[in-house]
């Protein structure tokens, strides 16, 4: 079976640092996928695709019009003559639907967030597969956008390697270190973290120097964030450490990974977090639903606005019982490895691919 995946961009991005394991997985099934991107924004999955030896294509270095888009893909389809459009993504998935749908090629498209604009609704019944990379997100397609069951099927994008090495748990007498990756971006809510951070600041100076937050990640919203940073006096407890291909290496560092997102879908960040050893502060959005749980695998906290008071009292209850954060770490390690292992990944791709080929026998 001959796939074209398609996607929005190459920028730093859960969806888009899955790729290489996602194409590899296809790969080894005994299919051949070609990876193309509609733009490049900020290249950050780029080195990811060449270290895994994957070749790829941007269509455009700039955004021209979803016509021109289309209309160049369309060139591509017709030359290499796939099988199957795979989308990934707003963008991506609008012009492999309507690609798809104006040379008769079945489409499979990727749902990363329990959100859509308007365009994926209007286009929903141009896609023949949906595949949800989480089972919060597989739920949202069926209750909010109607799609039937049958249609749906859930690949959790985070593969969980055996070989992490846990991290050493805070002892109370050091520095918290918190940290937190991703894109600086509204829909991550990183404004009310840190106005969080400075509100528990000013209400325990006695702890305020002793705790300092990390954030790893570029974006839009990052003049925003120096202000804020600067307004509230958080130069001394904040570090805006832009783009890192370490992330590992980021994690590693920390006693806590935070997660305040507005919508999220896998989110891969917070289980490769989990999986050595972090105990998660995090909104109950997306797969956090069933991931972090309160008291046993980290903290919750409210939705937008409500991140700032309850920030400070997770900060507060963490100061007042330091040794909490060993047992909620070890937990959430547990957890994913119970959950999000290389046979299960194999597994749920292998039902997938077998369900994708009905499609080519269709036509």
């Amino acid at each position: 079976m001959k796939i074209h995946y398609i996607v929005t961009s190459l920028e730093t991005g859960g969806a888009e640092f899955a790729i290489p394991t996602i194409v590899n997985a296809i790969k080894k099934e005994g299919h051949s996928v070609d990876i193309t991107a509609c733009e490049p924004r900020d290249m950050g999955a780029a080195s990811l695709l060449e270290k895994a030896g994957l070749p790829y294509r941007v269509l455009f270095q700039k955004r021209p019009s979803i016509f021109k888009t289309i209309f160049n893909f369309i060139q591509i389809l017709r030359k290499n003559k796939p099988d199957i459009i795979w989308t990934s993504l707003g963008r991506g998935t609008t012009v492999g639907q309507i690609a798809g749908a104006l040379m008769g090629i079945p489409v499979v498209s990727w749902k990363h967030s329990a959100s859509a604009r308007l365009s994926m609704r209007l286009g929903k019944k141009l896609t023949s597969f949906w595949i949800a990379d989480s089972s919060f997100v597989a739920q949202f397609l069926s209750d909010k956008m109607n799609i039937p069951k049958n249609r749906i099927e859930t690949w959790p994008l985070y593969v969980c390697s055996p070989n992490h090495k846990s991290i050493t748990a805070w002892n109370g007498k050091t520095i918290l270190q918190i940290g937190s990756t991703g894109r600086l971006h509204a829909v991550k809510n990183y404004p009310y973290l840190l106005k969080g951070l400075a509100l528990f600041c000013s209400r325990h100076p006695q702890w305020a120097q002793h705790v300092h937050l990390s954030i790893a990640g570029d974006g839009p919203q990052r003049s925003e964030l120096e202000h804020i940073i600067q307004d509230h006096g958080l130069q001394n407890h904040v570090s805006l450490l832009g783009f890192t291909n370490d992330v590992e290496g980021f994690l590693r560092n920390l006693h806590v990974y935070t997660q305040p997102s507005h919508y999220e879908g896998m989110c891969l960040a917070v289980h490769e977090a989990m999986a050595m050893g972090l105990p998660i502060i995090a909104t109950p959005v997306g797969e956090m639903v069933r991931s972090v749980k309160e008291g046993k695998t980290g903290f919750l906290l409210g939705r937008d606005e409500k991140i700032v008071e309850t920030f400070c009292t997770k900060l507060e209850e963490i100061f007042q019982n330091p040794n909490c954060l060993k047992k909620l770490g070890n937990n959430a390690q547990s957890y994913v490895y119970d959950h999000y292992g290389q046979d299960q990944y194999s597994k749920r791709c292998h039902k997938i691919l077998q369900k994708i080929l009905t499609l080519t026998h269709k036509r």
